[in-house]
């Protein structure tokens, strides 16, 4: 097997997100910012190992529309979506080796990733479903790249950073693993950090939080269950939005957002 690594990042002048990340295999970045080009180099890992990297200059727009650009570029027999902000454990290589290894019938596993607001994970190792998928983050996802590939499978390019319409983006691409009889499996070995100080999409329980929540949600779930699952988020995080809005606000506006007019 081998293992590419897949960052998406923006606005970067050079290829050092590389070595920030602390990349110990093959890589390929994404790096949206003001040109068009592709670059493509060696380099040695701690270990003396020489691995590939190919780093993707384009002007596109959106954290799915990059993630989506790396996927069809990429090579590896296991792709690890990783974020700007990340930095990888010495041995995430050997731990995402022996996980597939130990689980050939797995097609996707989420693994531990320490992040400010995530600091408390499952101990024990499981499969997951659609409730489940909806606990996990794209950093935390390594994935055979033929199974994606083969089964048409994309990150939903009308969700995620850059669209507008909040998050939820690496949900729904598990949710669409799931309909197409994939196989996601959560193992509890830490594979990496991320800082996450400044999210690029949440900006407060605003009015237009809500909204887009309620987007994201019909499009996880379709009409019928978004709705409800907006009446469930208002009365079960309420404790969470109080100080920022109010019960009839936040379900108002989730309402608002599953009835939104898709283009």
């Amino acid at each position: 097997m081998t293992l590419e690594v897949l960052i998406s990042c923006m606005h970067q002048t050079d290829a050092s997100i590389i070595e920030r990340t602390k990349v110990q295999s093959d890589v390929l970045v994404v790096n949206q910012c003001s040109v068009d080009k592709q670059d493509s180099f060696e380099f040695y890992n701690t270990k003396s190992e020489l691995c590939r990297a190919n780093v993707f200059y384009t002007t596109e727009r959106g954290l799915s529309r990059s993630r989506n650009m790396a996927i069809k570029n990429a090579t590896g027999d296991i792709c690890l979506i990783c974020d700007d902000d990340e930095i990888l454990e010495d041995n995430y290589v050997n731990i995402i080796f022996r996980a597939f290894e130990a689980y050939p019938d797995i097609d996707i596993v989420a693994f531990i990733v320490n992040a400010p607001h995530k600091n408390s994970y499952p101990k024990k190792a499981k499969n997951v479903g659609y409730v489940g998928a909806m606990k996990i983050s794209s950093w935390q996802i390594a994935f055979r790249r033929n199974s994606i590939v083969e089964h048409g499978i994309r990150f939903d390019e009308k969700m995620g950073s850059g669209t507008g319409n909040g998050g939820g983006e690496e949900n729904k691409f598990l949710f669409d693993c799931l309909k197409k009889g994939l196989k996601i499996r959560y193992i509890p070995c830490l594979i990496a950090s991320v800082a996450q100080t400044d999210s690029k999409w949440f900006n407060g329980f605003t009015n237009a939080f809500f909204y887009n929540r309620g987007y994201s949600n019909r499009r996880l779930l379709g009409i019928p269950l978004a709705w409800l699952y907006g009446v469930y988020y208002s009365v079960m995080k309420y404790g969470e939005y109080s100080a920022d809005n109010s019960f009839w606000n936040a379900l108002l506006y989730q309402l608002m957002g599953v009835f939104k007019k898709v283009d």
